[in-house]
C-alpha cells in the first residue's frame, strides 16, 4: 500500500516559499554579479579639466580670449596662504578650445573611448553607476597639490562604489601625467592628510577596495625638469600673453609637486657641473630663478612673500615625494602598469652663464656647442616626462611600494597622445578581457 503523504501545514508552506524566493534571489544576484564589469576611471593630466569662475560661471580655462590679453590668465593664480580658497570650480573635461567662433577639438581621449566602446563600455554617470561596463573621467583642479587632488579622488571613488551595485569589481584607473600621481596618492593613503611636520601616516592601501588596476601613463613618478623650466620661463608667453606667466605658475602647488626628486646638476657652457641646488631656496635667489629674481620688477608678489612661499612649497613637495616613496607592511594589492614614450627628448637640466656680472639661465646649447651639451641638457622621453622618470629608475620597485610594475610598455607617441597609443590600448584590452 502506497503511503499517503501528510498535508504540509500552512506555516511550513510559508517557510518553504520564503526559502525558494531567497534561493532564487541569491541565484539571480550571483548571475548579475558575474555580469558586472570593472569601471574604467580616467584621471586626466594638467591642464585637462575646465576651470570655471564660481560666482559668474565664466569659463576661465581654456579661454583663448584671456590668453590674448596681457596678463589675462593671471586670474587663475592661487592665494599663496590658502590655495584651496580660490573662487574657481572645476567644469568638465577639456574637449575643445574655441577661438574666434571656431572650435578646435582636443583628441587626447578619442582613441581610448573608441576602444572602450568596441569592448562594450559606455560613458557612465557618477551619480548613477550601473556596474555594466562604464568609463568615467575624474575632473579636478590641476593647480592644486597632488595630496589635495588625491584625497578628493578617494572621496569620489568611495561615493561611486556606494552607489554601485554590490559586487562591482575594483576599477581600472588610468592616470595620465599628473593624474598618475593623484591616483597613486589615493591608492596609498585614501583621504588621509600628510600634515606639514612629524611622522608621515603609514601606507594602508586605503584606495585598494576601489582601485584594482592602475595604469601610470606618462606619469612623472620621479618628477620632470619641465616644471622648473616653466617656473623660469612661463608657458608660451610673449609680452605677457599666452597660457600662464611664471608668476601665476609660481602659485600652483602641483608645479612644485613634479619637480624632480633627484635633480641633475646645472652646468656651465663647457658642460661642467655647478654646485647650485634647486631644492635649496637660497640657490634660487643666487641664480635668480623664476620670480625669485630680484631684478624682475614685473612681479606683483612682495619679495618676503615670494621667499616664504618658495621655502614652504619646496618643503611641502619634498614631504609629498617622501610619502609616495614609502612602503607598506603588506604588498600593493593593485596591479600597476606603466606606459612610457621614447620618441622625443625632454629637458634634463639647464645651462648657467654669466653676462655683465649677472647669472643667466639657458635651456638650449649656444651655437657650436650642441654636440657636447645636448646629451647633458636633454634625455629620452615623451617631450614632457623622461622615460627614466616614468619607470622610476631610482625606485627599488619593492612589492610593498606603489611602483612595483607588472609591466612597462613603451610607445613612440608623444606625451599627450600616449593615453590613446596602440601600446596603451593593447595592454588595456588584456586587462579587460
Amino acid at each position: 500500500m502506497v503511503p499517503v503523504p501528510k498535508k504540509t501545514s500552512r506555516p511550513a508552506r510559508a517557510v518553504l516559499a520564503r526559502f525558494v524566493v531567497c534561493a532564487l534571489f541569491l541565484v539571480a544576484s550571483a548571475l548579475h554579479a558575474a555580469e558586472l564589469r570593472p569601471p574604467v576611471v580616467v584621471i586626466p593630466g594638467a591642464p585637462g579639466t575646465e576651470l570655471v569662475d564660481a560666482v559668474s560661471g565664466k569659463l576661465l580655462w581654456p579661454n583663448a580670449w584671456l590668453m590674448t590679453i596681457p596678463g589675462g590668465t593671471d586670474c587663475l593664480a592661487l592665494p599663496l596662504e590658502d590655495p584651496e580658497s580660490a573662487h574657481v570650480v572645476t567644469g568638465g573635461l577639456v574637449r575643445a578650445v574655441r577661438v574666434a567662433g571656431m572650435k578646435f577639438p582636443v583628441r587626447v581621449y578619442g582613441g581610448l573611448e573608441k576602444k572602450l566602446k568596441s569592448l562594450g563600455y559606455h560613458a557612465g554617470d557618477w551619480n548613477a553607476p550601473t556596474g555594466e561596463g562604464e568609463y568615467f573621467y575624474f575632473p579636478y583642479d590641476w593647480r592644486q597639490s597632488v595630496e589635495t587632488s588625491g584625497r578628493r579622488l578617494s572621496v569620489a571613488l568611495g561615493e561611486l562604489y556606494r552607489k554601485s551595485p554590490p559586487g562591482t569589481p575594483p576599477a581600472i584607473v588610468l592616470g595620465h601625467s599628473l593624474g598618475g600621481l593623484v591616483a597613486r596618492y589615493a591608492l596609498m593613503y585614501g583621504d588621509v592628510a600628510l600634515g606639514m611636520e612629524g611622522p608621515l601616516p603609514p601606507v594602508t592601501w586605503a584606495g585598494s577596495p576601489q582601485i584594482g588596476t592602475l595604469f601610470l601613463v606618462a606619469t612623472p613618478n620621479e618628477g620632470t625638469f619641465i616644471a622648473l623650466k616653466r617656473l623660469e620661463k612661463g608657458i608660451y608667453y610673449s609680452g605677457r600673453r599666452g597660457a600662464f606667466s611664471k608668476e601665476t605658475l609660481f602659485t600652483f602647488p602641483s608645479v612644485f609637486d613634479v619637480i624632480p626628486a633627484s635633480l641633475p646638476p646645472l652646468v656651465d657652457k663647457d658642460g661642467r657641473e655647478l654646485a647650485f641646488r634647486l631644492d635649496d631656496p637660497n640657490d634660487w635667489e643666487r641664480i635668480g630663478w623664476s620670480v625669485v629674481d630680484e631684478s624682475d620688477d614685473g612681479s606683483t608678489i612682495p619679495r618676503d612673500a615670494i621667499r616664504a612661499h618658495l621655502a614652504r612649497e619646496l618643503a611641502r613637495s619634498a614631504r609629498l615625494r617622501t610619502a609616495l616613496e614609502q612602503r607598506a607592511d603588506t604588498p600593493n594589492p593593485a596591479t600597476v602598469y606603466g606606459v612610457a614614450g621614447l620618441s622625443r627628448t625632454v629637458q634634463r637640466t639647464a645651462l648657467i652663464t654669466k653676462k655683465k656680472g649677472k647669472l643667466e639661465v639657458r635651456f638650449d646649447p649656444p651655437p657650436g656647442t650642441g654636440s657636447v651639451l645636448k646629451p647633458i641638457l636633454f634625455e629620452p622621453g615623451d617631450s614632457m616626462v623622461a622615460a627614466r622618470s616614468l619607470t622610476a629608475e631610482g625606485s627599488s620597485h619593492d612589492p610593498t611600494g606603489s611602483l612595483c610594475f607588472t609591466r612597462v610598455v613603451h610607445s613612440k607617441r608623444s606625451h599627450h597622445a600616449l593615453l590613446s597609443s596602440p601600446e596603451m590600448l593593447a595592454a588595456l584590452v588584456e586587462v579587460l578581457k
